[in-house]
């Protein structure tokens, strides 16, 4: 008797972590690990399209993912994704313009910037805006470029700006500057540790959408677009049951599909473990790098394994000023100070281990409609070097950098407050976004392969995520898009659900 009692209580407690996603048992169980934009994307979709057994597992204490908006001296600032890249074809742009929340022509769409040496001196403004010029002539000659060459496109810059300096000699003792300026600039876009990472590959399979580059989302931050996919915005009355199926702080473990004619197990951090017919795995490729081998049971594709391991992953970092009344908000004739360092503190920094961080701040920028706030950019592998010291330590040193840059021409009060980002110290993201690189060319990996699901006959597990878009990689834009095509491939495998 104490036997039978004992297994009838173990079973009890073992079908008390075998949870299902919901009680309507003639629809499909989903289960989507990530709850950043392209995993809400997909069950926004699910749900507007009748599914109703669907769950988000997310990691994190908090829904966004690399959309990261939060308070910071009483704004909405962006921790992650902050402009909108594009118009003509953009989901983001289509979702938040007619609701009057973004704006066109902001300060950092005038790509007008102010440059400052090391030592305080302010660039001519006349050779500052043919610098910034040059830059993007170059990265518009990059785009001819690379249809016909193969390589990486720092032998496209380093080329192409050897023969201006030639033809500017006045220009020879800014030219290291210039071109470690301009190394970090184009980081910017792509997350790589510089541009000699970067397949010129990158620039052909990349789509750009047409119009302004740097919509931005006046006094909200980016983080609405989650609140317009989930209907919570503009009309709260629509909202979608997403967040009331999303779980907080459930780190994903383990996705067991090795019976294709059975329904997936997905185990959490926590002790908990879940069945679904499908499984839309969202998070990013960072993860995937460190995580996949531990992650799938059995374990992926070598063709996928390739994939993941080709595939770029880069970082960015972002540091927030506060100040209680600087005096540069008044001027709006700029977007900011671009800093320019001269060759001798260059090489001085690059042997200073708590100091080279430094090197990849691409300079200190106003954000639209936040007059008190400044922000500094860094680039590369600087940006984990930065994270690896204390907040103190940036603090000073980034007050520092601002005086030295622009205390010349600027008065610089003490900051009331800053805050940093730590993308690349965080397991669950370990980097800010995916980029095309030299070994991605090498081992012949793409986007479009690591987008397949892996059985494409009866999908149970299938990849989303701004990584698994040919098109438009290291977006939000591109995750949303992801998760709207893996939510249309569930969909399709249902469609007398769809339907009702």
């Amino acid at each position: 008797m104490f036997k039978t009692k004992f297994l009838s209580i173990l079973l009890l407690f073992f079908w008390s972590h075998i949870l299902t996603v919901n009680c309507n048992e003639n629809q499909p169980n989903v289960i989507i690990v990530g709850a950043g934009a392209s995993g809400i994307a997909a069950a926004s979709k699910l749900f507007q399209n009748g599914f109703k057994n669907v769950k988000i597992l997310e990691a994190e204490n908090r829904i966004g993912g690399r959309v990261f908006t939060t308070k910071f001296d009483d704004y909405s600032v962006d921790l992650g994704g902050q402009w909108i890249h594009g118009e003509e074809g953009n989901v983001a742009f289509e979702l938040a313009w007619p609701l009057g929340i973004v704006e066109r022509g902001g300060l950092l769409s005038t790509l007008n910037y102010l440059i400052i040496d090391s030592s305080g001196n302010l660039i001519n403004r006349t050779l500052s805006d043919d610098l910034i010029g040059l830059f993007f002539k170059l990265k518009d000659q990059l785009s001819e470029y690379s249809e016909k060459n193969n390589g990486s496109i720092g032998e496209f810059f380093v080329t192409e700006l050897n023969k201006h300096f030639k033809d500017h000699p006045e220009l020879s003792d800014k030219s290291e500057g210039i071109l470690h300026l301009f190394n970090m600039m184009e980081m910017g876009n792509d997350a790589a540790d510089t541009w000699w990472d970067v397949s010129t590959t990158s620039i052909s399979e990349y789509q750009d959408s047409p119009g302004d580059y740097m919509v931005n989302w006046k006094d909200r931050g980016y983080g609405t677009i989650l609140d317009i996919l989930m209907k919570r915005f503009p009309n709260p009355e629509e909202e979608l049951p997403v967040l009331n199926n999303t779980i907080l702080n459930a780190e994903v473990t383990s996705i067991d599909y090795s019976n294709p004619n059975e329904k997936v197990t997905v185990k959490t951090a926590n002790g908990d473990a879940y069945t679904a017919d499908h499984v839309i795995f969202t998070c990013s490729l960072g993860v995937l790098k460190d995580k996949h081998n531990s992650l799938f049971q059995p374990p992926l594709s070598e063709e996928k394994q390739k994939t993941i391991k080709g595939l770029g992953y880069g970082s960015e970092a972002k540091i927030l000023l506060s100040f209680e009344n600087p005096v540069w908000n008044n001027d709006t004739s700029y977007g900011g100070f671009n800093i320019l360092w001269k060759k001798e503190d260059i090489e001085e920094l690059e042997k200073d281990p708590e100091r080279k961080w430094l090197l990849g701040i691409v300079g200190f920028f106003f954000i639209e409609h936040k007059p008190r706030l400044l922000f500094a950019w860094i680039s590369g592998n600087y940006s984990r070097e930065m994270e690896k010291l204390s907040e103190q330590q940036v603090f000073n040193q980034t007050v520092d950098i601002l005086h030295r840059f622009v205390g010349k021409h600027r008065q610089v009060p003490t900051p009331t407050g800053m805050i940093r980002t730590m993308w690349n110290s965080n397991k669950n993201f370990q980097g800010t976004y995916s980029f095309r690189s030299l070994e991605s060319d090498t081992e012949n990996a793409w986007s479009l392969t690591l987008s397949e699901p892996i059985d494409t006959t009866k999908p149970v597990v299938l990849f989303a995520g701004e990584a698994t878009n040919p098109k438009h990689f290291s977006t939000v834009h591109g995750a949303i898009e992801t998760g709207h095509r893996e939510a249309d491939r569930i969909i399709k495998m249902h469609p007398n659900l769809a339907k009702n």
